[in-house]
């Protein structure tokens, strides 16, 4: 069904065209716009329709709670399939998305079998999903199972918060570290605008280099303070043994929302 025609919203590069790689691979015939935030996105859906948005929510401008409730205003995208895709996984904010019309909920980070299983759900129930790309889609997620089978063992239990805190004297706060095979708690070591470094056990399998990862910072006294999405770019040993008992994960950041720069930047000045 080579008419099918994907918007994908998300104002962080990098997630953006990570989506379009997955989506791109897993549906090759169909047609793929993108918008950097929901403003851009109305502008489009103003001038084509689309067989499914995949939308992130926390964008400047718009956020992708008012470009869902402006979807489910306007004709013809009531009906539209809208997939939310972000890292807010609080009940709260899931019921929002509900009371305004979300068709499904995915959580970041994710990898391409979790939005290529969603897409095909979503396609299959308002009959846009033919034959040929259900089986393409199909084969890349067992592809992606295939792939990390055997890799993903059961981890030990995390390190708590108090314990990797201690084993890092000068830490400047608490972290989770979301994958998606897992979380680790951690510690964060060293932290700007545009990366984290963070301190995790060597208890189990280790997040890997270029995992797509959401970052949630923690006060010392456990109050969330910010997610922000980012990728592995460095891993390395605190000593230079196989045994080390902790790693230095590196993040960069991707988002580019100023809302969340700014909370990013009170924390680090009273931080330092």
């Amino acid at each position: 069904m080579s008419n099918v025609r994907v918007l994908v919203v998300d104002d962080a590069k990098f997630i953006l065209e990570r989506v379009k790689k997955i989506v791109g691979q897993a549906f090759p015939a169909y047609v793929l716009d993108t918008a950097l935030n929901g403003q851009e996105a109305k502008h489009l859906m103003e001038e084509q329709t689309y067989d499914i948005i995949l939308c992130d929510w926390e964008m400047p401008e718009v956020s992708g709670l008012e470009l869902l409730q402006w979807t489910r205003q306007h004709e013809p995208h009531l009906d539209v399939p809208f997939l939310m895709v972000t890292s807010r996984g609080e009940r709260s904010y899931v019921l929002k998305a509900i009371q305004a019309g979300v068709t499904d909920y995915l959580g970041k980070p994710f990898n391409a079998e979790h939005l290529t299983d969603k897409m095909l759900k979503l396609l299959a129930k308002v009959g846009k999903l033919d034959e040929a790309m259900e089986k393409r889609g199909l084969a890349l997620i067992e592809a992606e199972r295939a792939r990390r089978k055997g890799a993903a063992q059961p981890a030990a239990a995390p390190a708590t918060p108090k314990a990797t805190a201690k084993s890092t004297p000068n830490a400047k706060g608490l972290a989770q570290l979301r994958t998606s095979q897992g979380t680790y708690r951690c510690a964060i070591k060293d932290l700007s605008l545009q990366e984290v470094m963070v301190v995790v056990k060597n208890d189990g399998p280790l997040p890997q280099v270029l995992d797509q990862v959401v970052v949630d910072i923690e006060q010392l006294s456990g109050d969330s303070v910010a997610r922000v999405n980012g990728f592995i770019y460095q891993s390395q040993a605190m000593e230079r043994k196989v045994d080390s008992a902790f790693v230095n994960v590196k993040v960069q950041f991707v988002d580019e929302d100023p809302d969340k720069m700014t909370h990013l930047s009170k924390y680090i000045a009273s931080v330092r």
